[in-house]
């Protein structure tokens, strides 16, 4: 989901955690969602293409972004 839309899925609390960990296809770090139904939900582009960052503080601004105030960062 694109930024957003995972904005609008935060302010109606359907996101209830913010996950940044390495890329498993890439050299990076990608950001997904915890839904409060269950299930992750990856950060996308406007292509539904999952969006990776060079670093993770980069990870970690655009996971701040959608509202959260916290992030987990998950290092394998």
């Amino acid at each position: 989901m694109t930024k957003s839309e995972l904005r609008n899925l935060y302010s109606q609390q359907m996101l209830v955690e913010a996950v940044v960990e390495p890329s498993l296809s890439s050299d990076g770090w990608i950001v997904e969602f915890r839904h409060a139904r269950g299930g992750l939900v990856p950060l996308t582009d406007g292509n539904g293409i999952e969006q990776c960052f060079g670093d993770v503080d980069m990870a970690t601004e655009n996971a701040l972004d959608v509202g959260f105030h916290q992030v987990r960062i998950v290092d394998s």
